[in-house]
């Protein structure tokens, strides 16, 4: 079974991380990745490494926008169950990411293409199951779960964070990473990927790294999730928007209660 991650920029005009991982029902290993820009090199790099086989694309982008402002209720979920972890999600609404590109929402137009090319938009998963798919995700979430987090690694650009601060994340983000190969279910990924040397990175270069990281670490939830979907949720849903993550169990009774209430107010 094939698993690519995908960490989709919002613009054509920035590289999008693309992943893939080649795994059985134990273990698995990173066999590709790289940076892509355009929608058709997004689907010429999966034709080529994927063809027909069966295989689940994660996206780390919204791919369901039906609101023109605000924020989807997925985004309010995973809030209410992580924002504890500074790991909230920014609020998605077509005003907002159509304004990068040109009005259109790019998930939406990349998950149009890949109906086309066999893939079924369905976050909805049975354990090994065997088809193709693919998937909205949404990694800091993610790595509060799978990398027992307190709070979230902080390697990306933000204000107040030089690269000194910046490198010292990397450097535990590649930890965990590599820590993947002791995990359930296994991955292994190429030394010189994670184990490359930030500090010779800057700039673009660095962002590339960072994407591509991403990008593994985005197959590996849609791995992760084939082999225990019963310790994942999907938040929200097909009509609003969603967004599929592993949690823990007491996020799952957190949600139980959250459901009931929401219920009763409906009565």
């Amino acid at each position: 079974m094939l698993f690519i991650g995908l960490d989709l920029a919002w613009s054509t005009k920035n590289g999008s991380g693309i992943a893939i991982i080649d795994a059985d029902k134990k273990s698995g290993s990173v066999v590709k990745c790289g940076i892509v820009y355009s929608d058709q090199e997004i689907l010429e790099y999966i034709e080529s490494n994927v063809g027909q086989k069966d295989a689940f694309i994660a996206i780390d982008a919204p791919l369901i926008v039906p609101n023109m402002t605000g924020r989807r209720v997925a985004e309010e979920i995973v809030g209410g169950l992580f924002r504890r972890y500074n790991a909230g999600a920014h609020p998605a609404n077509r005003e907002r990411l159509g304004s990068w590109s040109n009005g259109k929402i790019r998930g939406e137009d990349l998950s149009t293409l890949l109906k086309g090319r066999g893939f079924a938009h369905s976050p909805y998963i049975d354990r090994y199951e065997t088809t193709r798919k693919f998937f909205e995700v949404y990694p800091h979430p993610s790595m509060v779960v799978l990398f027992g987090l307190n709070k979230i690694i902080q390697y990306k650009a933000k204000p107040n964070r030089d690269y000194k601060f910046r490198y010292n994340a990397f450097k535990e983000y590649q930890k965990h990473l590599s820590g993947l190969s002791k995990a359930v279910p296994k991955l292994k990924i190429p030394n010189d990927i994670v184990g490359k040397s930030v500090t010779d990175l800057k700039a673009q270069k660095l962002k590339d790294y960072e994407d591509m990281l991403d990008s593994i670490f985005c197959a590996y939830i849609a791995y992760y999730c084939w082999t225990f979907p019963n310790k994942c949720a999907v938040l929200g849903d097909m009509e609003n928007g969603y967004i599929l993550t592993p949690i823990t169990d007491q996020m799952r009774r957190q949600l139980t209660v959250s459901e009931s209430q929401t219920k009763l107010k409906t009565f």
